[in-house]
C-alpha cells in the first residue's frame, strides 16, 4: 500500500551511501538497496528482467529432432558403435566416448568419418564400418522406447493444431526401421525432413531449411526447435530459428550455451510452451506441501498422520502411465544418512534399466512396498509394509555422480529397523516434481530435498494419488 511504499522511501533516504557490489555493476545503488529493503520487510520479488521480456511470442511452428529428444536411442547406438570402434583398435573408453560426443547429432555416415578421423581408423571404410553398426542396430531398434515426455508433448501439439515438423539426421531408410515399433504417431506430424534429403549435415541449417518450407514458414523466428545435442543447436540457429536444447550429455551444459542455445531444460518435462507464445500444458496439478516432524506414523496419507505445517502452493506433473520398478537394496555411496541426514533406499540401476530409462532425471514421489525380511522366528519377522517416498534419479549433479543412480527417500520413521539391505523395495512413481539441479551449499542442498517430501506429503493426500497405495505391485500380490 501508499504507507509501506512511503515508509521504503524513507528508509532508503536514511541509508548511508554504500560502495557498490562487483555483482550490482550496471544497477543504480538507490534501487539496490531499496530492493534489499522491501524483500527484508516481505514485499513481493520484483519480476526479473527475463520474466517481463516475451521475445519468443511469435512462435508459432515447431521442429523437433529425433534421436535423444523424441526417442531414447541415444545410449543403445553408443554402445553398439563403440563395441564396433574397439575391435578396430586399442583405444581407451574414455578416448571413445569423447569421439562419440564430438559427432553426436551427424548424419550416419558424417559421424561415422569424423570418429574414424579422430581416433584414426585407417584399416577399414566407412561404408564397411556404417554397415557393421547399422546391421547391429537394425536387430535392435525394437527395444528403443520414447523418451520421458514426448508422447505428452507430441499429443499436446496434435491436439491444438500445432504445425510441428520433424527433422533428423537419420536417412528416410533408417527413419522407417527406427520407428517400426512405434505406433505410427510420425504420420501425424506435418513435415518430414531426413538427412539424406539435403547436401548437407548439421551443424550445417539445410535440414531446418528443409523442415521450414515444407511447413510453409515464411519467418525463421516464428519456428522452435528442439535439439539434444550442440552440433544439432548450431543448426538450429544457423538457420535462424530458436532453439531449445535438453542435453543428452548431462554434465556439459556450457557446450549448448556456447553453441547458442536459447533455453536449456533438463527434460520435456520441464518444457513451457507458454513462454514461446504456445498453448500451455494444462496436467499439472497444483499441491500444497506437508510439513512432518520424522515420526513412526508417517507409513499412510499424510492427512492421516497429524503433520503439521503449510507451505505455497507447488505444481507437480502426474504421470501417465504410472512406472513401477524394483529390486533389492543395494549399499549406495554412503552419504544418505551420514552427510545429508536422510536415509536412502538404493536400487541397482543395471537390472531396472528398461523401466528407469522411462523417467527423465529428477525428482519423483510415489508410494514404496517394502518386504519383510524372512526369518524363521515369528517374534523377529518383519512385516511387508507400504509408505510414502521422494525419489532421487539421475546423476545428482552436486555430487557430480559418474553413474546413474535411483534414490528413494522412504518417509517413515523405520527407528531401529532402518537397515533395508538385501530387502525387496519396489516403487511406483506417480509424478514428477522437479529437474535435477546443483546447489551452492550442502545446506541448501537437504533443505530442497526435505522441501521435495514436503511436496510428496502434500501430493499424496490427494484423492488422485493417495489411492495409488493399495496397488497390487506394491503388496507383493503380482
Amino acid at each position: 500500500g501508499r504507507r509501506t511504499t512511503s515508509r521504503c522511501a524513507r528508509c532508503l533516504r536514511a541509508t548511508h551511501p554504500a560502495r557498490p557490489s562487483p555483482k550490482r555493476v550496471g544497477l543504480p545503488r538507490a534501487f539496490v538497496r531499496l530492493r534489499a529493503h522491501r524483500r527484508r520487510a516481505g514485499h513481493p520479488r520484483e519480476p526479473s528482467l527475463h520474466a517481463m521480456a516475451t521475445p519468443f511470442a511469435t512462435v508459432t511452428h515447431v521442429i523437433l529432432d529425433l534421436d535423444g529428444t523424441l526417442i531414447n536411442t541415444e545410449q543403445l547406438v553408443d554402445e553398439v558403435v563403440s563395441a564396433v570402434l574397439h575391435k578396430r583398435g586399442d583405444f581407451t573408453p574414455s578416448r571413445v566416448r569423447k569421439a562419440m560426443e564430438q559427432v553426436r547429432g551427424m548424419r550416419p555416415g558424417d559421424g561415422t568419418r569424423a570418429v574414424m578421423d579422430i581416433l584414426g581408423i585407417r584399416n577399414v571404410s566407412v561404408d564397411e564400418m556404417l554397415g557393421e553398426t547399422s546391421a547391429l542396430l537394425d536387430a535392435r531398434w525394437g527395444e528403443v522406447c520414447m523418451m520421458p515426455g514426448a508422447r505428452r508433448l507430441l499429443d499436446h501439439l496434435h491436439a491444438h493444431g500445432v504445425k510441428t515438423a520433424l527433422a533428423t539426421s537419420t536417412p528416410a531408410a533408417f527413419l522407417k526401421k527406427k520407428m517400426a515399433s512405434h505406433d505410427g504417431w510420425v504420420d501425424r506430424l506435418t513435415a518430414v525432413a531426413t538427412g539424406d534429403e539435403v547436401e548437407n549435415g548439421k551443424p550445417a541449417p539445410d535440414i531446418f531449411a528443409l523442415a521450414m518450407k515444407r511447413l510453409g514458414v515464411l519467418d525463421p523466428k516464428t519456428c522452435v526447435v528442439l535439439e539434444d545435442t550442440p552440433v544439432g543447436v548450431r543448426a538450429a540457429k544457423a538457420a535462424g530459428a530458436f532453439a531449445i536444447a535438453i542435453p543428452s550429455i548431462h554434465d556439459d551444459f556450457q557446450s549448448y550455451k556456447d553453441a547458442g542455445a536459447d533455453e536449456t531444460i533438463r527434460s520435456l518435462y520441464d518444457l513451457e510452451p507458454t513462454k514461446w507464445g504456445l498453448p500451455p500444458f494444462t496436467d499439472r496439478v497444483d499441491v500444497t506441501p506437508v510439513s512432518s516432524a520424522v515420526s513412526s506414523t508417517v507409513d499412510t496419507a499424510p492427512e492421516q498422520t497429524g503433520v503439521s505445517g503449510t507451505q505455497k502452493l507447488e505444481s507437480v506433473l502426474p504421470l501417465d502411465p504410472v512406472v513401477r520398478l524394483g529390486g533389492p537394496v543395494v549399499r549406495g555411496f554412503g552419504r544418505g544418512s551420514k552427510t545429508l541426514g536422510i536415509p536412502t533406499a538404493n536400487l541397482d540401476v543395471a537390472p531396472i534399466k528398461k523401466e528407469s530409462d522411462l523417467l527423465a532425471p529428477g525428482i519423483y514421489f510415489g508410494w514404496a512396498g517394502l518386504r519383510g525380511d524372512l526369518s524363521s522366528d515369528e517374534l523377529e519377522r518383519k512385516e511387508d509394509v507400504v509408505v510414502p517416498m521422494v525419489m532421487s534419479i539421475g546423476w545428482n549433479p552436486f555430487f557430480e555422480n559418474q553413474r546413474k543412480t535411483v534414490e528413494p527417500w522412504l518417509l517413515k520413521d523405520f527407528g531401529d529397523d532402518g537397515d533395508f539391505y538385501g530387502r525387496e523395495l519396489r516403487l511406483a512413481v506417480l509424478g514428477y516434481i522437479r529437474p535435477e539441479a546443483n546447489f551452492v551449499s550442502l545446506e541448501l542442498l537437504v533443505e530442497r530435498i526435505h522441501k521435495d517430501a514436503d511436496v510428496a506429503r502434500g501430493a499424496l493426500a490427494m484423492d488422485s494419488f493417495e489411492g495409488g497405495k493399495n496397488d497390487p505391485y506394491l503388496r507383493f500380490e503380482s
